[in-house]
Parts: structure tokens; C-alpha cells; sequence
């Protein structure tokens, strides 16, 4: 399911580090996304938390991995359970079985199980699905352990931590084109900003930019290195915001 690209559309050309200007927040998590104007994540006692007022507030949930986004506030549970929050509860996504999710893409939703099997649902269920009866998911054609969209395109890794990008993805056809297009890099994980932006930690916990993304080149150019404090586990960013999270689970949140 690999192909291979044009060749010298994605040289990896890395660019000078970038100091980031952090402040800590208190508090400490292990996962964090950023979305829509909020900001959630799971902390060291697996409970689902927002940020509100430089505070953690519960979700009163426990859970794996959290997502916010224009699709709204999902969550994995820790038996690998599917949950959407709707009118400030949680009700479970049957059927449904990931280890993450993401809510970043124009109202749709992706994840990736534990056999790395990704999957996604499109706009229609997404927002009307209100516990009863079956979702539908539809499997997607490939093979990552963690998976992020936004407005021109979705980003992935595989076990090896190779990067991956899908075009033609949208609300109505959250599947996009059968091809994939390997980008040049190693990652274990990347989020991708509702405004299109592309961050990544490696597996040494450097944090990374893509630089020059949009609709003209939704794979960019090059990576920027951030320097952050600590070395990190997990990033997320939203409006200006990078979310760093440590591998202590010290938070940082950053200016970009």
C-alpha cells in the first residue's frame, strides 16, 4: 500500500531549530489535543480532563486518548471502547473498538485500532449518531498506529514511524483517494491543527513542524525543529497554541 512519490516532490530539507516561547501549566497528563477552541487530554489516572481557566476540569471519564475537534469531543475508553460526548454525556459508539481518534477533520472522525487497522466515519453519522443503533465505520485501505486530519489532508505513522499522507479526504468521502505518499522523516506520532498545521514528536521525543502546508502543497516542504522543554510524549496544536506535553507529564503550552 506504499507507492512510491514523484521523484523530489518531498526531499527532506531539515530547518534551523526554532527556540519555542513555553509557559508550564500546571498539572500533569500523558495525552493531550487541542480543537475548536478547546483543549482536553488524559492524565496520569486516566481520567478525561479539560482545560478551563489555567485549571483541569474532570470529564468524568476515564479513558486512553481523547479528541476535540470540529466533529466534537470523543474519547477512547481503556478497554479500547469508542465514546462521543453529546449534550455533556457520554454515550458509547457501537460498534467500535481503536486505540486512537481524531476529531480534527471538517465534522468527521478517524482512528486506528490495535492491529493498526484504520478506520473513519463520515460527516452524517458523526453528528446525527445519538446511541442508538449501529455506526458505520468504513475501513480504510493501509496500515498506521496513529492517524490526524485536517482541511487538506490526513497525516499518519506506521509501526516503523514512517509518515504518510492521504489527499482527496473530506466530510462526505472521509476515505480520500486510495493512495498514499510517503513523506521523508521518522515520527512516532503527529497531530494536525483545524487550520491545516502539521506537528510531530519523533521516537527521541524532538518535537517537529512541517513548514509550508496548505491547499497548494498539502505536503509542505521541510521540517522545523522546536525546542521545547523536556523531551516530549505528545503534542496538539489550535489557534496559535502548541500543547506540549513532557515525557513527565509536565504541560507546556507554547506561542508559535
Amino acid at each position: 500500500w506504499m507507492q512510491t512519490s514523484p521523484v523530489g516532490l518531498f526531499l527532506l530539507s531539515l530547518s534551523v531549530a526554532e527556540a519555542l516561547q513555553c509557559r508550564a501549566v500546571p498539572g500533569s497528563l500523558k495525552q493531550i489535543d487541542a480543537g475548536a477552541g478547546r483543549v482536553c487530554g488524559v492524565d496520569n489516572a486516566d481520567n478525561l480532563v479539560s482545560y478551563q481557566g489555567n485549571s483541569w476540569v474532570s470529564l468524568a471519564m476515564k479513558g486512553k486518548h481523547v479528541s476535540v475537534g470540529p466533529a466534537g469531543l470523543w474519547s477512547v475508553s481503556l478497554a479500547s471502547l469508542v465514546f462521543k460526548q453529546l449534550r455533556g454525556r457520554w454515550i458509547q459508539v457501537q460498534p467500535g473498538s481503536l486505540i486512537q481518534i481524531d476529531a480534527g477533520g471538517d465534522k468527521f472522525v478517524v482512528g486506528v485500532n490495535a492491529a493498526n487497522s484504520i478506520f473513519c466515519l463520515n460527516r452524517g453519522p458523526v453528528l446525527q449518531y445519538a446511541g442508538q443503533g449501529n455506526i458505520p465505520w468504513i475501513p480504510v485501505m493501509g496500515s498506521l498506529k496513529y492517524y490526524s486530519c485536517g482541511p487538506f489532508g490526513c497525516w499518519g505513522v506506521n509501526r516503523l514511524d514512517q509518515i504518510f499522507v492521504k489527499l482527496d479526504v473530506s466530510g462526505d468521502a472521509c476515505k480520500g483517494s486510495d493512495r498514499w505518499y510517503p513523506i521523508q522523516g521518522f515520527l512516532s506520532l503527529m497531530e494536525v491543527g483545524s487550520d491545516g498545521s502539521v506537528y510531530g514528536v519523533n521516537r527521541n521525543g524532538v518535537v517537529f513542524k512541517r513548514l509550508g502546508v496548505d491547499a497548494c502543497n498539502p505536503f509542505g516542504r521541510s521540517w522545523l525543529t522546536l525546542k521545547a522543554a523536556g523531551v516530549a510524549r505528545h503534542v496538539s496544536y489550535d489557534r496559535g497554541i502548541l500543547w506540549v506535553v513532557a515525557r513527565d507529564g509536565q504541560v507546556q503550552r507554547c506561542q508559535v
